[in-house]
């Protein structure tokens, strides 16, 4: 007797229907060929299902890094936080040093002194030399501590050598100082000798 044959298997395929999308499977044979959808009824074509397109950057890798960069987000808060805290500690503690230990006030304690008796405060006056030339002037600073504007205020400064020798005066003029302000001063040193400064007097046009 001849040998029979062994049947050859057929291969199928699965695709979907370009209606309703639903799947189909059919013999690799029939690869390109129409029929009728089991699902929705319409007539499609037979082709391989399209694989599903997969993002370039896998979600696994998108999720792990907005997670870091939230995390990374909320150190920097969290840094910035701490920093202001520590900067306010240290403006405390400075505060709380001053209020402590008060440094001298610009305000002699002699009662005959003429610029607390005119109403006003002086702070320490230095001798600084102008960059670039030769000329030097007395600098400080004359506060109207009263509630009220002074017109034509003039302060009076006498010149002090290295003995505490008197060697010269000077004088610096304002039109005017609005209440509980300050005004910087700058009078003119002619002479060399000059090395300290002490205010005489502050008048007022009246």
């Amino acid at each position: 007797m001849p040998k029979t044959g062994q049947m050859k298997q057929t291969k199928f395929l699965r695709g979907e229907c370009q209606h309703c999308r639903g799947h189909i499977e059919f013999p690799a044979e029939s690869a390109g060929l129409s029929t009728d959808c089991p699902h929705c009824g319409k007539q499609t074509e037979l082709l391989l299902a399209l694989p599903k397109e997969e993002p370039i950057i896998p979600r696994a890798t998108i999720v792990y890094t907005l997670i870091a960069v939230i995390i990374l987000v909320a150190g920097l808060a969290g840094a910035m936080v701490a920093l202001k805290m520590a900067q306010r500690k240290v403006v405390n503690k400075k505060t709380e040093a001053v209020a402590q230990n008060p440094g001298p006030t610009n305000v002699t304690s002699e009662p005959d002194d003429p610029v607390a008796l005119a109403g006003f405060r002086v702070s320490p006056i230095t001798i600084e030399k102008t960059a670039g030339t030769s000329l030097r002037h007395a600098v400080g600073t004359l506060t109207n501590v009263s509630d009220r504007q002074r017109f034509g205020v003039q302060i009076q400064l006498d010149l002090f050598d290295d003995s505490g020798a008197k060697v010269d005066s000077t004088k610096d003029y304002q039109q005017v100082i609005e209440p509980k302000a300050e005004w910087k001063f700058h009078a003119p040193v002619m002479t060399p000798k000059a090395n300290s400064v002490k205010a005489t007097s502050v008048t007022e046009q009246k």
